[in-house]
């Protein structure tokens, strides 16, 4: 009896014309290999709707300067769940545009509570998370010139 409830969904999900009967028939051949044709026809169907998933995908990545919705959406995820440890995550644009900003209105000559004016500045994270940035943006510059 279940199976053939399963079946008689999937006939009205289908093709409502056909038979609850029909439908297990022609899954019964389908298994058998006696429908060899209709199975390959089905197999190529899937795969040209793979094949268009995946360029509406690349065009979503062209689109969005090169990240997907799905990308997106696993950063935030991977953000949220850092914020969740204690961390707050990777800087924003807007948070390194302030950082650099205020690097330059507070210099190092201003003395020991430069860093406490500049993370007041960002707002949004602490005068040590200000401070790190810093160190980790000093050491990628010397390691890229040491590339050269």
């Amino acid at each position: 009896f279940r199976r053939v409830g399963l079946f008689g969904i999937a006939a009205k999900a289908v093709v409502s014309t056909q038979s609850t009967g029909d439908v297990i028939k022609k899954v019964k051949k389908l298994q058998s290999g006696e429908e060899a044709d209709l199975r390959n026809k089905v197999n190529a169907q899937a795969y040209e709707n793979f094949e268009k998933s995946q360029k509406q995908r690349i065009d979503e990545v062209q689109a969005g300067g090169g990240i997907s919705n799905r990308d997106t959406l696993n950063s935030a995820l991977k953000v949220e769940k850092e914020v969740k440890k204690g961390n707050k995550g990777p800087w924003t644009t807007e948070e390194q545009k302030l950082l650099e900003e205020s690097l330059k209105k507070y210099p190092a000559s201003q003395g020991p509570g430069r860093w406490d004016d500049i993370a007041a500045h960002v707002g949004t994270r602490s005068k040590k998370d200000c401070m790190k940035r810093y160190k980790d943006l000093v050491e990628q510059i010397k390691a890229k010139k040491a590339k050269q």
